[in-house]
């Protein structure tokens, strides 16, 4: 599939897309993505069960993908459509979460061979919570900047990863494209349209900023994405459905007399 390129301000109006979808079931919302925020916490604090829910997460995804798709079309969103991955297309998503699982793996042996030092003796500075001494503030500001450009090539390497799956789920789940087909034509569309990415993103981010500090508060740094959840789901919806618009039916010709 031939994604198309939109200007940057459609970066705004996914996030207001996705607020509209948001609106038209915000209870239910909000109930999907608790369930999957309480599973996500249980699940991957158990190792090999972790996996699993990393490896099925995009089947949960397109479930609420699929929930977005009947908000569009008058229905009504339920709680049994985060089960949708699973009736079709499942084996072919299944694998874009092994591949997601296996490129994160490897960013982070990148970031650790790169960092992995100054990330352990910046957590220990951390963790004992004492004034330090001239000298342990002029290390632990030398293992800043060892970790800030870890965590650098850490983003820069994962960035293509991010780009290639970030609408694979979808291609796959609603154009049946196979998980090498869907990660080049999400590729694709995220290179031919970095500025609306750019400006969507940093509203992301602006939103993370804001719920931040709830997030610290309770002490669940990852909290502030969830809270942006029922709003950035349905908007991923909403970018999909701009660069990948489906195909307008060819109007038949009236029947001869």
């Amino acid at each position: 599939m031939e994604p198309r390129a939109v200007s940057a301000g459609h970066g705004w109006t996914w996030i207001a897309q996705g607020y509209t979808l948001f609106r038209r079931s915000p209870a239910v919302w909000a109930a999907l993505i608790l369930i999957l925020f309480v599973a996500a916490k249980v699940l991957l604090s158990i190792p090999l069960l972790g996996i699993l829910f990393v490896l099925l997460m995009p089947l949960f995804l397109v479930g609420l993908m699929e929930g977005c798709r009947t908000l569009e079309h008058g229905g009504t969103l339920q709680p049994t459509h985060l089960l949708c991955g699973f009736r079709h297309n499942a084996a072919h998503l299944a694998t874009i979460g092994g591949i997601s699982l296996v490129g994160n793996i490897l960013v982070m042996m990148i970031v650790m061979q790169v960092g992995g030092e100054a990330i352990t003796s910046l957590s220990k500075t951390m963790a004992a919570n004492t004034p330090p001494s001239p000298e342990l503030a002029q290390q632990t500001q030398a293992a800043a900047r060892e970790v800030a450009r870890a965590l650098l090539i850490g983003t820069a390497v994962s960035l293509p990863l991010l780009m290639a799956l970030w609408y694979a789920p979808l291609l796959i789940y609603f154009d049946d494209l196979g998980p090498l087909a869907a990660m080049k034509a999400s590729f694709v569309a995220c290179t031919r349209n970095v500025p609306a990415m750019f400006v969507y993103g940093l509203l992301i981010i602006a939103g993370m900023f804001l719920a931040m500090p709830v997030s610290m508060a309770l002490r669940q740094y990852d909290l502030s994405l969830w809270l942006l959840a029922p709003v950035v789901v349905p908007s991923i919806y909403a970018s999909y459905r701009d660069l990948f618009p489906a195909p307008i039916a060819p109007v038949e010709p009236d029947a001869a007399p």
